[in-house]
């Protein structure tokens, strides 16, 4: 029997909410197959003008200078949600009953390597 697999599409410019909101820009250059990834405290711009912060992402999955992905899923400072992303090449693939720290955890900020600990010499 095959383990059953979520993939958590990461989020680019062109990325909608579901109030019809679109990320239109991003603050690092982290890119593939053409497409700009969003970072978590990223800004979305929304149908009114106003913009609101990506607020959690991908954790310690998948990360760009020290920030986490933002994914379709990703909440939003004014309660949206990331609903659509143009791509289909990078994702972050979870097997069912796996748990990612800070897999959509607001705040989420990654140990540093000092603190993580190391057996190797």
């Amino acid at each position: 029997m095959k383990e059953r697999e979520i993939i958590y599409w990461v989020a680019t410019v062109g990325s909608t909410t579901e109030r019809g909101g679109r990320i239109s820009k991003v603050s690092r250059g982290a890119e593939f197959d053409g497409f700009k990834a969003a970072l978590v405290g990223d800004t979305v711009t929304c149908d009114d003008g106003t913009e609101a912060i990506i607020l959690d992402g991908s954790g310690f999955a998948a990360m760009w200078a020290d920030k986490p992905f933002a994914l379709v899923g990703s909440r939003l400072s004014n309660g949206d949600r990331i609903a659509t992303t143009p791509q289909t090449a990078f994702g972050i693939p979870v097997k069912e009953g796996v748990t990612i720290p800070g897999l959509f955890e607001p705040g989420y900020v990654a140990p540093r390597a000092s603190d993580a600990g190391s057996d190797h010499v």
